[in-house]
């Protein structure tokens, strides 16, 4: 442990908490190093040793002990003995000034462990007059400061007169008791009943209502109840009386007092915990980014009594040339229809650049009725609270400090992950439309360009030439023509079914088929490509009817059709079989070709699928199948590929549910 407050002990910016031997320093120790732990700083505790060899310091008796105490919190623990000490403390801040300064507990009289009044009001004027925060003590509650060590009222929420008129009733009560016992036992061996009311008064009110309590009960007794009742005379008993009654009364308004102060410590450490708890679920629990936000200000709103308001920016980065950016951002995030001013809003925007609370009881913007905490993170500002109508002296108070800091800590993280989120999600977003943009490129310039080269080649030699051809290479050349307009107009028909498909424009209008007829005219369509293939169709002899939109069901056939002879190799078997499995009618085309690598079997529906894998080898878009899926799923069906593995063939299996016409269907079929 260091034996004096060197300058040197900490370089890195710290709290300094000056505090004395007290049965709290613990708790002292463990709310300043929150302070500390808030704001991002070293805590350096400067305590005052013990001169006495016997005296104990919350049970540490050595060195030793202090520099485990120390080292169990990670503290740097300096010490001071004599008041002159207090001036070393003072010069050091002129080599490194502390950010901040907590002082305490305060002593209350002298027999009392504690700071003295003159020293901490030292200690702040130095402070105060180098720019350095003084934080109030952590251990300060609502009761008030004793006076003269005595705790004189206990109770501030009542009017001053109800503990006078309850002490009055109570010494009554005890009176009439006297009275009543005064004919079994002598009066005059009564007179410590009325330490009852003493206590009570003591107890329940403190010290000035105790002191009513004994003059009246003093009095009560040596009118009524003296060596000669209904005579105003003091005997010297009853001095010796008095003094005995306001003892105690002293000693039971200070350890009531204490046990109070306890009391409302744990109180308002189960209510900011409870709080805090409270804050973690819902935002555990929240699903999407305004649950996050709504909790946020929700808490902050019952625990303040207020109205919060939650400001983010909503712009990513966090390096220095995207501050001003940032700030500039900032906007109304949570409640939606909140409003502020455009002097709040500048305001809010000092507290998010600059990372420091501002508003109604700090130094900037003071006179605003709105108190603006930042949401901090350790690399940036992420957003701010704006709390409008906090009362002053709740704002300057330590209790509210200490939770709106544990608040705004939770909520950094949790708005950080959520704008984190936001910018990851717009960053996939961007990425997957650059790539569905460049496949889609890909295709256009070489699945385009392909047929339109072999009909302009052959166009332009029919015109050059045509004369001097033969009717067979005439044929031949106005058969290529053909062929590559077919397919350029496929390709161009699936794009446009695709646009269609993700805007919402196409919409099945359905009728009632037969799955025979639809796979017979889907045959027909496809002949030409299917040409040096063997198709074998295997149709159940009974088949239900199937409600369809018969040009965009043939044309889901036509693709699988199509998409089977362009994988397959010439001469091989394409096999298409319709059957009724459970509630479907389900309609297989299967291929000899080269199969379906397991982990590619759910990508193949997806867009451009083949310009992501860089297949060049057969023509095509790569949105057949994205289109068949598309339509088939419109239908409430369902379109899967199935393969053993490359090389193993293909089989798209298309699942149509089955409906029961009504009877007016039936006679239009």
């Amino acid at each position: 442990m260091a034996s004096s407050l060197d300058p040197t002990t900490s370089r890195a910016p710290h709290l300094l908490a000056v505090a004395s031997p007290t049965a709290d320093l613990d708790q002292f120790a463990r709310e300043a190093l929150w302070m500390a732990q808030e704001r991002d700083l070293a805590l350096t505790l400067a305590v005052r040793s013990v001169p006495q060899g016997g005296a104990q310091l919350m049970g540490y008796t050595t060195s030793a002990d202090l520099a485990d105490f120390a080292e169990r919190w990670g503290i740097t623990l300096v010490s001071w003995r004599s008041i002159e000490d207090i001036g070393n403390i003072i010069a050091a801040w002129n080599f490194r000034a502390p950010t901040a300064v907590v002082l305490g507990p305060r002593k209350g009289w002298a027999l009392r462990a504690g700071l003295s009044g003159a020293v901490i009001a030292r200690l702040e004027k130095a402070a105060r007059a180098q720019g350095i925060e003084v934080i109030p003590d952590p251990g300060q509650d609502r009761l008030p400061a004793p006076v003269l060590g005595l705790a004189w009222r206990l109770d501030e929420q009542r009017p001053w007169y109800h503990a006078y008129v309850l002490s009055a009733f109570a010494v009554s009560l005890v009176a009439i008791l006297v009275k009543w016992l005064g004919g079994i036992v002598p009066a005059q061996s009564l007179a410590p009943l009325f330490l009852m009311a003493v206590v009570y008064s003591a107890n329940a009110y403190g010290m000035a209502a105790a002191s009513f309590t004994t003059l009246l009960s003093v009095g009560l007794y040596s009118y009524f109840f003296g060596a000669i009742p209904y005579e105003p005379k003091f005997a010297p008993e009853d001095v010796l009386l008095l003094i005995l009654f306001l003892l105690v009364a002293a000693i039971t308004s200070n350890l009531s007092s204490g046990l109070r102060r306890q009391a409302n410590r744990a109180q308002r450490q189960a209510r900011e915990a409870r709080a805090l708890f409270q804050l973690t679920r819902d935002i555990a629990i929240a699903s999407d980014t305004a649950a996050i936000f709504r909790a946020i200000v929700q808490q902050c709103n019952d625990i303040f009594d207020c109205d919060t308001v939650l400001l983010a920016p909503f712009t990513g980065g966090g390096n220095d040339a995207s501050v001003r950016a940032r700030t500039s951002a900032l906007q109304t995030a949570y409640p939606p229809h909140a409003t502020l001013t455009q002097d709040e809003i500048e305001a809010a925007r000092w507290a998010f650049s600059h990372g420091q609370p501002a508003g109604r009881g700090f130094g900037v913007f003071p006179d605003m009725n709105v108190t603006f905490q930042p949401l901090a993170t350790a690399d940036t500002t992420v957003a701010v609270l704006a709390l409008k109508n906090v009362p002053p002296p709740i704002v300057k108070s330590a209790g509210f400090r200490r939770v709106i800091g544990s608040i705004c800590r939770l909520a950094a993280l949790a708005v950080e992950h959520t704008l984190r989120k936001q910018e990851l999600e717009t960053a996939r977003i961007v990425s997957q439309t650059e790539g569905l943009r460049s496949a889609l490129l890909s295709a256009i310039s070489h699945d385009f360009g392909t047929p339109l080269a072999s009909i302009i080649g052959s166009a332009s030699s029919l015109l050059s030439y045509g004369a001097t051809y033969s009717a067979d290479v005439t044929q031949e050349l106005l058969a290529t023509i053909l062929e590559e307009a077919e397919r350029l107009s496929r390709f161009v028909k699936n794009v446009m079914q695709m646009t269609r498909l993700e805007s919402g424009a196409l919409v099945p209008r359905m009728q009632w088929a037969d799955v025979e007829d639809l796979i017979s005219t889907s045959l027909d369509a496809a002949h030409r490509r299917l040409r040096s293939h063997e198709v074998y169709a295997d149709v159940a002899d009974v088949l239900p009817l199937v409600q369809v939109d018969f040009v965009l069901m043939e044309s889901v056939l036509v693709n699988v059709l199509d998409n089977a002879a362009k994988y397959a190799p010439a001469e091989s078997a394409i096999q298409v079989v319709a059957r009724k499995v459970g509630g479907d009618v389900a309609i297989d085309i299967s291929d000899q070709g080269r199969g379906i690598a397991p982990e590619d079997l759910g990508a193949v529906f997806d867009k451009f699928f083949r310009a992501k894998q860089r297949d060049r080898t057969v023509p095509g878009t790569g949105l057949g199948l994205a289109i068949c899926k598309g339509i088939v799923e419109a239908h409430g069906g369902t379109i899967e590929a199935l393969s053993e593995g490359p090389g193993r063939g293909t089989t798209i299996r298309i699942r149509l549910p089955i409906r029961t016409p009504d009877v007016a269907s039936i006679a239009e079929v």
